[in-house]
């Protein structure tokens, strides 16, 4: 027997922010970066939440271990009726945990501010160990949101690199999702209309067009619906271990490595199948390697680099730890080909030391 579920209720369309409305006159905890607090879009929020309001505006890039402790005293202090989680992958990550940690564990509404992560629709928060140097994929049903926001109003500041970074996130997640050890018809089909509509909007928003960015939004969106019922894989394995380690920013990790993985992974014939449908609905010949060369021309195109920006020589350094993290990474057993050190090594240095 298989299963699909869709907990979160997903509020967009023409001004979303009205959904807000069923929270006037609670107690609200507002989890956010210090930057979007004192940028004014956080007023946007606020305007809808008539009753007491306190502001958590301490998170940052990689939330760690310690930041969500600090999170769970302010949310006991407090006693919030609802949290709400303001910004991309690291405040929705951050409240998430901090809500599963939490005793009373309050509803969590997230309203995101990036289009990438998916964080506001899945089960997932990867949180920082920085004692160790290594990501940390929490996964619980517990961790999912009540409601997500999306309103595509919230990107229009979003500089273009943190869009292609994300956007190529976007991408990662639904190619990872569609050839999955869980992928479903139900999550092949969020899967693939993701990836298409990413691949074809990403240019334009990339440049600054404010329909294509909501449509990344979307895109986002289902990417993380179908991942959270799928499961990702190795690409989101060695990502997180090389985040964990040289702190780069998840998209761009992901952007350098998901055109070898989809050679890898193709070996599979159930996996070369699925990535072929990707490269049809794109309007490309049908197969992994027509693939995974566009994704290499997109990401160019981005202006992301096809290197790492670390030394060769710190890379081979830390080549032992970064299998290791990567090995025990909870997307690893989504992988739709087994995976060994062997062939982790060999990604790894494919991509290099650039700097």
């Amino acid at each position: 027997m298989e299963r699909f579920a869709v907990k979160p209720k997903i509020y967009f369309g023409p001004e979303p922010m009205k959904a807000l409305d069923a929270l006037a006159g609670k107690r609200v905890l507002v989890v956010t970066d210090a930057f979007l607090a004192s940028s004014g879009l956080l007023d946007r929020v606020k305007a809808r939440l008539t009753g007491p309001v306190e502001v958590f505006d301490r998170v940052e890039p990689d939330p760690s271990l310690r930041l969500v402790a600090e999170g769970v005293a302010a949310l006991r202090a407090f006693r919030p009726d609802a949290v709400v989680a303001f910004g991309g992958g690291s405040p929705m990550d951050c409240a998430k945990a901090m809500c599963w940690c939490g005793k009373e564990r309050p509803p969590l509404w997230c309203i995101p501010t990036t289009a990438g992560t998916g964080s506001e629709v899945t089960s997932f928060a990867v949180l920082t160990d920085t004692d160790r140097g290594v990501k940390i994929p929490l996964v619980d049903d517990g961790l999912l949101a009540e409601a997500a926001v999306l309103d595509p109003g919230l990107l229009d500041g979003v500089p273009p690199q943190v869009t292609a970074d994300t956007g190529m996130d976007v991408l990662t997640h639904a190619a990872e999702a569609a050839v999955a050890r869980g992928a479903s018809p139900f999550s092949g089909a969020l899967a693939e209309r993701a990836f298409a509509l990413a691949d074809q909007r990403l240019p334009a928003a990339y440049t600054g067009d404010r329909t294509a960015k909501g449509d990344m939004l979307y895109a986002s969106c289902m990417a993380g619906m179908a991942f959270n019922a799928a499961g990702l894989g190795v690409c989101h394995a060695l990502a997180h271990a090389l985040g964990g380690r040289f702190h780069l920013p998840h998209g761009r990790l992901n952007a350098l490595l998901l055109p070898q993985v989809i050679l890898f992974n193709a070996q599979d014939p159930r996996a070369a199948e699925g990535y072929s449908r990707l490269a049809r609905l794109c309007g490309l010949a049908g197969n992994p390697r027509a693939l995974a060369a566009a994704l290499t021309r997109l990401r160019t195109r981005l202006k992301i680099a096809p290197r790492l920006p670390v030394s060769a020589g710190d890379l081979r350094e830390a080549l032992p730890g970064l299998i290791q993290a990567a090995l025990a990474d909870a997307c690893i057993p989504a992988n739709p080909r087994e995976v060994r050190a062997g062939d982790l090594q060999a990604m790894l240095l494919e991509i290099g030391g650039g700097a």
